[in-house]
Order: C-alpha cells, then structure tokens, then sequence
C-alpha cells in the first residue's frame, strides 16, 4: 500500500519550490536545492502519480508544474506553460524581457544589447519563434522580433516570479563583465 506522495523533508521543499516557480526545469531544481538526483526524480515520480505535480519534456528540458495552481483555479494552460519554461532559460528570459520592454527590436540590436553571438541569439529566436510567443518579421536590415502576445508575457511574469539570483549567479556576471 502506498503511504503519504509527500514525505519530509525533500519531497516538501519540492513541491514548495514547485509551486513558487513553475515550470522550471529538472537540473535547476537539483542545483537550487540540492536534491539528489535519484532522490528528484523519485519524489517527482512519486508526486505525479498522486496527481500534486506534472512534468514534462518543452524543448528538450523536463520542466515541473504544480498540478493546480490555486490563484487560478485548476492547471496553468499549456501556451502558459511554454512561456514559463523559455522564462526560466537565462537567454530567452532576457529576450523576452527586452521585447517586452523595448518593444520590437532589429535582430542585431538584440544581440548587441543581450551581448550574444548571431548564432546563439538565432537559436533562441527559433525556439521562441517554434513556441509561438515571438515573430520576426521583415527582410534584410527592415527585420524585427516582436512578442506576439506582450500581456500574457506581463501576465506571466507578475504571477510567477523569475528564480531569484544566486551568489553563483552574480559572480559570473560580475567576472564577465570584468573580462568581456
């Protein structure tokens, strides 16, 4: 017989974290808390066989959402959930922010500002072009990305906050703003 799918203490700090920042993926789970893998994933198991949590596979990532969420009233909506798994990317959070913000944007002068590579930034844009919220639109130096739905980014952002920063986070900043 199966006992309680949310034994302490990992399996609470999870569904916890879960909860606070849906859709973030597996590995950043096991960094931020330091679970241990087999540990994740057992938990997870456990959790949505019990009906608490769902995971599942947005490009190529196993992203972790509350199976209810109470603001709402029931499940995130799956175009919701893509959005929230690219929002806790580094590189697709900050070209989102930057179309959210700025508005539509040239191709180069988003990858100038975000201080990408050409081939990383269209990488990303594919990504976000396959998941529907971005468009790029015109030819030649006329191109521009804009979001396709600015609200829902909005939406988004102000129900579900991005991961906080961690120390490990604010050193490589810092280091590579010291070594561009």
């Amino acid at each position: 017989m199966e006992t309680d799918p949310t034994p302490a203490p990992w399996a609470e700090r999870l569904l916890t974290f879960i909860q606070q920042y849906p859709g973030v993926h597996l590995r950043e789970i096991r960094r931020r808390l330091g679970i241990p893998i087999g540990t994740l994933d057992y938990h997870l198991y456990r959790m949505g066989r019990a009906g608490i949590v769902t995971v599942q596979f947005q490009g190529g990532y196993k992203c972790c959402y509350p199976a209810v969420v109470p603001e709402i009233g029931g499940p995130i909506p799956e175009p919701d959930r893509k959005v929230l798994a690219l929002l806790r990317l580094p590189a697709p959070r900050a070209i989102l922010l930057h179309l959210y913000l700025e508005g539509p944007t040239a191709p180069s002068m988003l990858g100038q500002t975000l201080g990408t590579t050409g081939p990383n930034l269209s990488y990303y844009l594919h990504k976000l072009e396959e998941s529907k919220v971005v468009l790029r639109e015109g030819q030649g130096t006329q191109r521009s990305v804009r979001l396709l739905d600015p609200k829902q980014v909005h939406r988004l952002l102000l129900q579900f906050p991005p991961l906080p920063e961690t120390p490990v986070d604010r050193f490589l900043r810092f280091w590579t703003e010291l070594h561009p």
